[in-house]
């Protein structure tokens, strides 16, 4: 164990200049390991020389003392290029204050939504590895049919049910006329598309520590969200399994309850954010992140292709996604995408979801 957590603040808060590293070496060993473990998953010797590149980067996280809680740089108002040079091109989170809070979206509400919707049939898709210990998800995901209305009284009255990661916007499809798709599109000089996904929770729920390849933009229109974001440098403490999803997923707690488990883990440098109704956060790729509600909330992700930060910031993880994803893999995401159209539930990566362009 390391002890008592500190707090300090790195240059502009950011994930790379505030944050200690990882010697290389060591990572890399991992990553190899960790790689290669996705074609053979019952291999002794590929379970050995992870484990080994493991221990080294625990012992590495160790020697620098107890991990620091950083925060996340906040601004009221920054302009695409300023994003773009600061925040984008070097891969660091950043919160963008009240920037949504003009949008139409302001006149979401759980009572609109309840007038508007309440009588449809909506489909909840809870994926292992996203969802919560008592959200019991024995294979890849578990999917219930719900009536709209009675889904939204849960949330409110604080019921355990989470949407995550929804395709409800495809249903409703009149609700994207309350987006600032252009918005979108002079912050990153997107040329790809925007990929849109809804999530409405009570108080409590909450998502565990995850990554995945696309960047994105979180809109939350309502409610109070908690994040924790730990750098993709400390892959070997997350320890994530190679069961070739399209996004990894780590059982370490955030509350630090299974830090046994997961040794090192209270010595990684982290970065907390705490989002107000009508502020917008920006993720980079492959930055892992928890997600827990201090209220009832309505937020969308907003994802979208970016290839240099996909690549700089974890190459092996995006090979990993790109050759070695079986769940499905980048072919099957495509396929899904390019000729199948109107799917009631499909595989979200990178393309998966339909590319609005407004």
């Amino acid at each position: 164990m390391c002890g008592t957590r500190g707090r300090g603040l790195g240059a502009e808060g950011g994930v790379s200049p505030g944050m200690r590293r990882v010697p290389l070496r060591d990572r890399a060993a991992f990553n190899a390991a960790f790689l290669v473990e996705h074609y053979f998953p019952r291999s002794e010797r590929v379970q050995r020389a992870k484990q080994r590149a493991r221990a080294r980067v625990v012992e590495d996280v160790r020697r620098a003392g107890a991990g620091r809680v950083l925060p996340v740089d906040r601004h009221a108002a920054l302009s695409p290029k300023d994003f773009r040079r600061r925040y984008l091109a070097r891969g660091i989170p950043v919160v963008l204050e009240r920037a949504c809070a003009r949008w139409p979206l302001a006149e979401w509400s759980f009572d609109n939504f309840r007038r508007r919707y309440g009588q449809e049939t909506i489909k909840l898709v809870q994926r292992r590895g996203v969802a919560a210990d008592d959200e019991i998800v024995t294979g890849r995901e578990f999917s219930e049919e719900v009536r709209f209305g009675a889904f939204l009284d849960q949330v409110e009255r604080g019921g355990a049910k989470y949407m995550r990661f929804s395709p409800l916007l495809e249903k409703f499809p009149e609700l994207l006329d309350d987006f600032d798709h252009a918005f979108f599109r002079r912050m990153v000089n997107d040329r790809w598309g925007i990929t849109y996904q809804l999530f409405m929770g009570g108080a409590g729920t909450f998502t565990p520590l995850h990554n995945a390849m696309t960047g994105f933009f979180f809109v939350n229109v309502c409610g109070v969200k908690r994040w924790e974001l730990i750098p993709n440098r400390y892959l070997a403490i997350m320890n994530p399994s190679a069961d070739g999803f399209g996004y990894n997923h780590s059982k370490a707690q955030v509350d630090m309850s299974n830090v046994d488990d997961f040794p090192g883990f209270d010595c990684v440098d982290r970065m907390q954010v705490v989002m107000q109704p009508g502020d917008v956060l920006f993720l980079p790729s492959w930055l892992w992140h928890s997600v827990q509600n201090d209220s009832p909330t309505i937020g969308i992700r907003c994802g979208f292709v970016y290839l240099r930060g996909m690549v700089t910031e974890a190459f092996t993880l995006s090979c990993i996604r790109l050759f070695a994803a079986r769940n499905p893999s980048t072919f099957e995401a495509l396929y899904y995408t390019l000729f199948k159209r109107n799917l009631a539930e499909r595989d979200r990566w990178l393309l998966t979801a339909k590319l609005i362009r407004r």
